[in-house]
């Protein structure tokens, strides 16, 4: 939970070089780690958090926890995301470029409204993983002056830092995750795979 909560949003942020008054995107934000990347966006000084995702309930708690607006994605292509982006951007005074945007979801459609939203001297950060194919036309990075990086894991010396984050609840845990007894571990999965868990759920020993 710990690891989930801070390395890997940690190390994303590092390779984003994220600074205190920047404006960030993250792409997934209700996932086992984008909900802790919006956190750590807003910990590390972040001045704007865009959330996008796919759960609507979810969504409105990641208002609660680091998020200035969110994006419902259901049912919608990366140009109408970018639209809705864009006007939100205009109603609430905020820049059109400069975005340090974080693709957690690992999907092609995040990967492609990372893409759309991309723009003059942004960052988008790929945090997550998927074997699908996703086109852009690269020239538009030379167009923007736009950066696409990559990141892996986390790197230990950072565990420390984390950890005192967790603990001194600047990164909170607690509201996403639910622990149950490991004798209901049949009825967890059973319930897990019908329908996704608000929270993660953590099994433990019943002695």
């Amino acid at each position: 939970v710990v690891a989930d909560a801070g390395t890997t949003p940690y190390q994303a942020a590092k390779r984003a070089d994220l600074q205190p008054g920047d404006n960030v995107v993250v792409i997934g934000i209700t996932g086992g780690v984008g909900q802790y990347m919006g956190q750590m966006a807003k910990a590390l000084g972040a001045k704007t958090v865009v959330g996008i995702a796919r759960n609507e309930e979810k969504l409105q708690r990641a208002l609660k926890f680091g998020a200035n607006f969110v994006i419902n994605s259901k049912d919608k292509d990366a140009g109408a995301i970018s639209k809705e982006f864009r006007e939100i951007c205009k109603a609430n005074g905020l820049p059109n470029y400069g975005w340090k945007i974080f693709e957690v979801s690992g999907s092609k459609g995040g990967q492609e409204i990372g893409l759309a939203l991309l723009g003059f001297i942004g960052k988008l950060v790929m945090v997550g993983f998927t074997l699908a194919k996703t086109e852009y036309a690269l020239g538009r990075l030379m167009a923007f002056d736009a950066e696409i990086i990559g990141t892996w894991g986390c790197l230990p010396e950072y565990y420390p830092i984390v950890l005192d984050m967790v603990l001194s609840k600047k990164i909170d845990s607690a509201p996403f995750v639910e622990t149950r007894p490991m004798s209901s571990i049949a009825e967890t999965f059973k319930e897990a795979h019908k329908s996704p868990p608000m929270k993660r759920i953590v099994l433990t020993p019943d002695f």
